[in-house]
């Protein structure tokens, strides 16, 4: 954790500016309003106390009535709070009284020595100082605060005045900036101010100080578009401490997370709408899927998934039984070159970085032999690792990386082959001898061009840094989130307006993903000569015209003999569709409908009957697999189809025969509301009135479905008669 004491100044030279430009104090104000959000959306431990200094009274331990006067701590040490937002917010006034800032400085070292006595946690100081320097000053006690920061390893931060400016003796003549004599300060709105001889001056005792202790200095323009950016919660390395494992050799290593992809901490909790004070609780209870919805205590059920058409219970022993038992270890399989592990085979969703264990010195010898001989042979390592005992083993490599200060392996995870999804594109002609699609191989102009878009759009140097060098643009490490960032305006602005709308999307925001100025000035006019060769039309489909010619050629085809012609129509008509309803051999589950139509139509056997058979074993399953009503549609159309055939065959008695059967065997099983779907759909048994060969009248067929009676089995042919029995009958 880290203590900060902020400095303000409010005396009357942070107060002045043209009309319609914001104040140095404004300025200043907006600035703190930062650094609390940044530290309050972190959720960081660190702690702030805020001291006035050119304030009308005085109010701190070191007052003795001479000295340090006119300051005031305006909020002791404590974490960062909306009550300390609002009253900066809201509290903060300018005065006419000028200060000592040397003299708040040491106010503020002194209260965070006393504020931090027996409290843990703390590695650093820091003292943030918001001036113009425009007050009076004493340098009496110099030595004392520099020595005393030294000590205290207290860091010294100046936000307002711009050290950097070289000074310049005061003369009688204009500069071209308008300005006279001494240097002129810039404003973060662009206008110059002309500093006084006491800013001077102060700028010329910190610049003192800041050689002494370590600290740094920014101007308003440097710091407050640092500052507008949110930070996300700083979390604490913690090492995943292993042994790496090659053969019988073993390296003790920490592992620590380099990438990992940020989660937005969704820390909602529901609150009653009229008195956010009282949190309303959750009562869950569960009941049974029946008429009297019959309450189960969560203690009698247990969870089941479903295989097939059954819920196989598992309990939670059966569950912990069957997790992959393994043991946690990083081990080395076995070694390849670099160029075999793919781009694309990257997973997972972070970069481990992994170093020899602390203070092992064997080990970080033996960990720096591996690196350098894997970075020198250019291989990477192919391990296992299992994160714990009851983590299951994944499949990654170690990539070795060397740095001025520092060496490690960076472990990157691997698919398996369940994870790796193949596709097939077209290629293109990528050398000169290849054949491949050699008609969209491009130009050497077209190549050129894209070539000089891809230089004027190079982000590596862009901005140029605080020594004129130019640098690259959207860093990773420098670029933040949008997303995230509008959450975090959101959610500041409500916190202290909650009867307001919501802002508008702060320009900041926008901005982080837009390209930098310069790149689209460079871009366009390669992207005019891109436009140019590569050129997009869109295209249209065109009506089919009616031509005297087209007309002529209907009329000679009308007019050629009958052979040619029906040369014509197997072209068109048969090929590969009619080679593959040959090969259709049963009635499968994905499209039974063309199946059977196939089976039924094929000119070589009578499939009829066979065709029948497997259509009514595939509705059966599809009803009674199905989940829910998930496959009822697809088994009604089969339904459907059979029917329509059997009518069409004059073979009723095998569709009549199916449907009693299906509805003895549906109704026990539970499956009704397919059959009442049966019913519905007028797709029961076929009566005389549809096929003359059926012997179903339209009442027995009605009375079926009524269920009345059951149909007496009509199937079982008559037996013959025989010599004997036309004897008796005579």
């Amino acid at each position: 954790k880290e203590a900060i004491a902020i400095i303000l100044d409010v005396g009357p030279s942070m107060n002045q500016a043209p009309p319609g430009v914001a104040t140095d104090l404004e300025t200043s104000i907006e600035g703190i309003n930062m650094i609390l959000q940044r530290k309050m959306f972190s959720e960081s431990k660190d702690e702030i106390a805020l001291i006035l200094f050119g304030t009308a009274d005085t109010d701190n331990p070191l007052d003795d009535g001479e000295c340090y006067q006119n300051i005031v701590i305006k909020r002791a040490l404590g974490v960062a709070d909306f009550d300390l937002l609002q009253m900066v917010q809201s509290e903060l006034q300018p005065s006419g009284v000028p200060g000592d800032f040397l003299d708040a400085i040491i106010v503020a070292i002194d209260h965070l020595e006393n504020a931090l006595q027996g409290k843990k946690g703390f590695k650093s100081r820091r003292v943030i100082l918001f001036s113009d320097l425009g007050g009076p000053f004493g340098d009496q006690e110099l030595d004392k605060v520099i020595t005393v920061m030294q000590n205290t390893n207290t860091e010294l931060n100046v936000i307002g005045p711009n050290l950097d400016d070289d000074d310049a003796e005061e003369d009688d003549t204009t500069r071209g900036d308008g300005a006279k004599g001494g240097q002129a300060a810039v404003k973060p709105n662009g206008v110059r101010k002309e500093k006084t001889a006491q800013q001077r001056a102060g700028e010329a005792l910190l610049t003192h100080i800041l050689d002494q202790v370590s600290g740094e200095c920014y101007s308003f323009s440097e710091a407050l578009p640092v500052l507008s950016y949110f930070q996300s919660r700083q979390i604490k390395p913690i090492a995943w401490k292993c042994r790496l494992e090659i053969g019988n050799l073993e390296i003790p290593i920490n592992g620590y997370v380099k990438v990992k992809d940020f989660k937005l901490k969704q820390s909602w909790k529901r609150v009653y709408a009229q008195d956010t004070e009282v949190a309303p609780g959750t009562l869950r209870t569960y009941h049974m899927n029946n008429e009297e919805e019959t309450e189960v205590e969560k203690e009698d059920m247990v969870e089941g998934y479903r295989y097939g058409n059954t819920i196989v219970p598992m309990s939670v022993d059966d569950k912990e039984n069957m997790k992959y038992k393994a043991e946690k270890c990083l081990k080395v399989l076995g070694f390849t070159k670099v160029e075999n592990i793919k781009r694309h085979y990257y997973l997972g969703d972070g970069v481990l970085s992994i170093t020899a264990e602390k203070g092992d010195e064997a080990a970080a010898v033996a960990l720096s032999a591996l690196i350098r001989a894997l970075f020198e042979t250019n291989t990477v390592a192919i391990a296992r690792r299992v994160y714990a005992g009851n983590s299951a083993p994944r499949l990654g490599c170690l990539v070795p990386h060397i740095k001025a200060k520092y060496e490690c392996l960076f472990w990157v995870e691997l698919p398996f082959a369940e994870d790796i999804r193949t596709f097939t594109f077209g290629s293109l002609p990528l050398t000169e001898e290849s054949t491949i699609n050699k008609k969209y191989k491009p130009t050497a102009q077209q190549l050129n061009c894209v070539d000089d878009l891809i230089t004027s759009m190079d982000l590596s140097k862009v901005q140029e840094n605080e020594d004129g060098e130019k640098e690259e643009a959207l860093k990773p490490k420098l670029t933040f989130n949008p997303y995230f960032q509008r959450v975090y305006q959101c959610l500041q602005h409500r916190a202290l307006n909650p009867d307001e709308p919501l802002p508008e999307l702060s320009p900041v925001i926008a901005n982080y993903l837009e390209p930098p100025a310069d790149i689209v000035a460079n871009s366009l006019p390669v992207l005019d000569r891109v436009k140019k060769l590569f050129k997009l039309e869109v295209v249209e489909k065109t009506k089919d015209e009616q031509t005297g010619e087209a007309m002529f050629r209907e009329d000679e085809a009308a007019n050629d003999p009958a052979v040619k012609k029906r040369k014509l129509d197997d072209k068109l008509v048969g090929g590969i569709q009619n080679l593959t309803k040959l090969d259709v051999k049963e009635v499968g589950s994905v499209t039974p409908v063309d199946d059977f139509k196939s089976l039924i139509s094929r000119k070589d056997k009578d499939m009829f009957d066979e065709a029948c058979q497997q259509m009514q074993k595939r509705i059966q399953q599809l009803v009674m697999d199905s989940f829910g009503q998930q496959f009822y549609s697809k088994a009604m159309d089969c339904l459907k189809v059979l029917r329509l055939e059997s009518i069409k065959k004059s073979e009723p008695v095998i569709h009549n025969q199916f449907i009693q059967k299906l509805k003895d065997i549906l109704i026990p099983k539970g499956k009704r509301d397919f059959w009442d779907q049966v019913i519905r759909e007028k797709q029961s048994l076929i009566t005389k009135l549809e096929c003359e060969d059926s012997d179903v009248t339209k009442e027995e067929a009605e009375r079926f479905i009524s269920g009345e009676v059951k149909m007496e089995d009509r199937s079982k042919p008559e037996q013959e008669e025989t010599t004997d029995d036309l004897l008796d009958q005579l």
